[in-house]
């Protein structure tokens, strides 16, 4: 594709910026919610999973325990699942942000002279 001369490289222009004022939906608030969970339990996650799924697969372990493991497995897949999908309905609808209360809270007073 060649430009001629004087002619945009972009003729569609900048994208436009989402409004930033708009409130986020049920799912982006959900999906915000859970990156925010996995980034901070990832390290341990993995090794959980790989230790329940080397449980489940050992032979020397009892069938009872092979079976915790599993449940244990799919239990938490079906979880993370509906955690991330429940309410497809309302996926769309306005919804309420959560607030961590992780930061330093600050009071000021003022005190009269008398």
């Amino acid at each position: 594709m060649t430009f001629k001369i004087g002619q945009s490289g972009n003729p569609q222009g900048r994208p436009k910026k989402e409004n930033l004022l708009e409130k986020p939906t049920n799912r982006a608030l959900k999906e915000r919610e859970l990156i925010m969970l996995l980034r901070k339990i990832k390290p341990q996650i993995a090794d959980a999973i790989i230790t329940a799924a080397e449980i489940m697969k050992n032979a020397e372990a009892s069938h009872q325990n092979q079976l915790k493991a599993a449940t244990i497995l799919l239990d938490n897949y079906r979880r993370l699942v509906l955690d991330v999908y429940d309410g497809e309905d309302q996926a769309d609808q306005e919804g309420l942000e959560i607030q961590q209360n992780n930061a330093p809270v600050f009071s000021l007073k003022m005190v009269n002279a008398d």
